[in-house]
């Protein structure tokens, strides 16, 4: 069984305290009203200063422009530490090189790396001890390469994101690995983020989730979005009765076909369930329908 690896990269922590110092927080807001981490308020406060730092307005540039946060934190993966030299081939970003150089200025400018990062390391301690228990002998990588029926090439990377970005979970890929930044469940109303140990089977329905979309885009192309959902929230369903229980399965499974309005998920579970043992998903997803 391969061992999923948690930990924290500082360049990818490097990049969320850059995007606390950007517009992105305020984007998040405006997307869907939301209370973030405390980690994250210190944070925004300790780099508002840096608000006007070339590395922070390059990324509202990149984000005014449609650049996604996978690319330009992929990009800030691929570089070395802390003097962001590149050492792969950065993703096609306007002026990717300028920016991964400002990133180098930003840690040499800023007291973040010297001094902020060592007064707040407990709770991201906390946190990277909660993913691991979570992640601890955990079948989700051998399950990702039996399903799409041949081993996952890199190796997966879970990191806990108390900064930003707060929504959503970003990808960041390199030659080598998949590190997956998740952040911790919403809570309600003005709440808090919840901790990742309170809800186990969120954290493993949404690394799938994150893994599942990436892993499978080749095959996933050519379908309809309704197909697409209908098939990852299957293959979901099956990860989460071998990760956590078939209660939390089963939750899933019904939440799901209601919130996506999937009405052939159930039957989807068991077309997959009986592929696994015969080599994984066809290579034409079309004919599961």
């Amino acid at each position: 069984m391969t061992q999923i690896q948690v930990t924290v990269d500082e360049r990818l922590r490097l990049v969320t305290a850059v995007l606390a110092a950007s517009d992105w927080p305020e984007i998040e807001q405006k997307e869907r009203a939301h209370a973030v981490h405390p980690h994250a308020k210190q944070m925004r406060h300790a780099v508002q200063v840096y608000s006007s730092h070339p590395a922070v307005y390059s990324v509202n540039e990149a984000l005014l422009n449609g650049v996604s946060l996978d690319d330009l934190f992929s990009a800030a993966l691929r570089c070395t530490w802390p003097d962001f030299t590149p050492i792969e081939q950065l993703p096609r970003i306007l002026q990717v090189e300028v920016w991964v150089q400002n990133l180098a200025a930003f840690v040499k400018e800023t007291a973040i790396v010297d001094t902020f990062w060592p007064e707040h390391q407990s709770v991201w301690a906390e946190s990277t001890n909660e993913l691991a228990a979570i992640f601890k002998e955990s079948p989700l990588s051998d399950f990702l390469a039996q399903l799409p029926g041949h081993p996952v090439e890199k190796a997966i990377v879970i990191m806990p994101t108390l900064v930003y970005p707060a929504l959503k979970a970003v990808l960041a890929a390199s030659e080598k690995s998949l590190t997956l930044m998740l952040p911790p469940p919403i809570a309600v109303g003005e709440s808090p983020p919840w901790p990742y140990h309170e809800d186990p089977g969120w954290v493993v329905a949404k690394t799938c989730e994150r893994l599942l979309f990436y892993l499978l885009a080749p095959r996933l192309g050519p379908l309809t979005q309704p197909e697409k959902e209908t098939i990852v929230r299957a293959a979901i369903t099956l990860c989460l009765e071998r990760s956590v229980d078939e209660f939390e399965a089963r939750a899933y499974l019904l939440r799901s076909k209601k919130a996506f309005n999937l009405p052939q998920l159930p039957q989807m579970v068991e077309k997959i369930r009986e592929l696994l043992p015969k080599g994984g998903l066809p290579q034409n997803l079309k004919t599961l329908f």
